[in-house]
């Protein structure tokens, strides 16, 4: 009789031990929760903070290529300029004749351009072609005429004689500038 008195009693002290040990791992789980929450929310707190002052940099660095470049605003022909990053030219800067004559994609808006690459802003085989002859100028230097293909506001072919030239800036920055000196209407791919 004291064997199945004592059973009982072994089982639930068993139990009852096992319950104090799952108190404990809910209670130190959901300590851990509510610490790694906080610091959570306030890392979420500091990366949207830190997202609105990248974004405003980003906006005011475009407003001063546009004040660099002013000398080009009022040109009647389209003008760009792209920096070279690495193996990509990401364009700097086009003037507002160049978003009259090429912008319709992008709404018109000057700044939608800037900081994308010619194979964000341009079909694949007319980046390829773009990008060929921006590298070339890059290497060599030498002023460039050449004879590119473009689709203007209205999804027409263009024929563009341009011409290119590279300026270095202050011994690391390589620019790439362009300027359409005449369009010629080729077909419309409609």
């Amino acid at each position: 009789m004291k064997k199945l008195v004592v059973r009982p009693k072994k089982i639930l002290f068993t139990v009852s031990n096992l319950e104090k040990k799952h108190k404990i791992v809910t209670y130190f789980s959901l300590l851990f929760l509510t610490v790694s929450t906080y610091f959570l929310r306030t890392e979420n707190k500091n990366v949207k903070g830190n997202y609105k002052v990248l974004k405003e940099k980003s906006t005011n660095l475009k407003q001063n290529m546009v004040l660099f470049n002013r000398n080009y605003e009022g040109f009647p022909l389209p003008v760009w300029q792209k920096l070279k990053r690495g193996n990509e030219f990401v364009m700097q800067y086009v003037n507002p004749e160049y978003v009259e004559k090429f912008g319709k994609a992008y709404d018109k808006d000057q700044y939608a351009f800037i900081g994308k690459n010619n194979f964000e802003l341009f079909p694949e085989k007319l980046a390829e072609v773009y990008y060929k002859y921006d590298l070339e100028v890059s290497k060599n230097g030498k002023e460039l005429e050449c004879a590119e293909e473009a689709i203007d506001q209205f999804g027409n072919t263009l024929k563009l004689k341009v011409i290119k030239w590279r300026k270095i800036k202050d011994n690391n920055d390589t620019l790439i500038y362009g300027m359409v000196k005449e369009i010629i209407p080729f077909k419309n791919t409609n």
